[in-house]
């Protein structure tokens, strides 16, 4: 087999996008390249790391963010989760993570609508 051969169809991308098949050439110097990433080295080098996919906190491990400019208020959250607590009065195991998950869906999605306000008064700013 020769290394220009490839290795997948194109295939449709659901967008009319056609995406082109991927020869064995570009996956073996995709493996040789990998193996010298040594990733970041320096403590201030991991830390800045760290923060690589904290772009608007969506996919955060963290509800809360804590740090950077998007650093949000844990008292807040806890209060939040109290009035839950007290209005669902759950009951079980099952009923505790229900409330928890309401109160993470609640939060990320107050963050995604002061990421979008915030998006938009940038680029008024930008335009105006």
């Amino acid at each position: 087999m020769s290394s220009s051969v490839t290795l997948a169809q194109s295939s449709d991308t659901g967008n009319g996008a056609v995406r082109k098949p991927i020869s064995r050439k570009r996956i073996e110097a995709n493996r040789r390249n990998a193996l010298r990433s040594t990733g970041p080295r320096t403590a201030e080098g991991k830390r800045t790391a760290s923060h690589n996919a904290i772009k608007h906190g969506l996919l955060a491990r963290e509800v809360v963010i804590k740090a950077g400019d998007g650093e949000e208020n844990l008292q807040e959250f806890d209060e939040l989760l109290e009035r839950l607590w007290e209005d669902y009065c759950p009951v079980g195991v099952v009923e505790e993570m229900l409330v928890q998950k309401i109160a993470t869906c609640w939060w990320r999605l107050a963050r995604v609508l002061r990421a979008e306000n915030g998006r938009l008064h940038v680029q008024v700013a930008r335009e105006g």
